[in-house]
């Protein structure tokens, strides 16, 4: 698998934990010339989550998925992603692929986000990180939340 193919892999396994714990996935591989978020999600309300954890068929949880929008005025904070996989058992873990520099270019690309979205600046954010370890025992995923002190 080359580097595109395992970095695709990640982000597509990142999705669904987001997904799988209660996220709305708002964006994809949002691309601008300085960078790129990998993903811009919004934690759903917690009620809404127990509610599609009850529904069993897959009809119920088609027509839940239809009325959910309606209850986004309840979305809060809006977490830009950034996805790092690595493939292999070593002693060096994806998460310290993201140095200060890096941190601040997500921060720069968040704010810019905000913008051309027409949030304001002070629109409730941060940026996270998920790290997914690909080795034989299956991927694992670490899910580290606000990496940026001050966005």
């Amino acid at each position: 698998m080359d580097t595109k193919e395992l970095g695709d892999k990640g982000e597509k396994l990142a999705c669904e934990y987001l997904v799988k714990n209660g996220y709305k996935i708002l964006g994809r591989n949002y691309r601008i010339n300085f960078g790129e978020i990998d993903i811009i999600a919004v934690e759903k309300p917690a009620r809404l989550n127990k509610i599609f954890q009850i529904l069993t068929s897959a009809k119920e949880q088609k027509l839940f998925n239809r009325v959910k929008g309606l209850f986004r005025k309840n979305d809060k904070i809006i977490h830009f992603v950034e996805v790092k996989t690595l493939a292999g058992n070593g002693d060096f873990y994806p998460e310290e692929h993201v140095n200060y520099k890096k941190r601040d270019k997500y921060k720069r690309l968040a704010e810019f986000w905000l913008e051309k979205n027409k949030f304001s600046q002070n629109y409730p954010c941060q940026v996270d990180i998920i790290a997914v370890s690909m080795n034989n025992q299956g991927p694992k995923i670490d899910y580290f939340e606000n990496i940026v002190e001050d966005k």
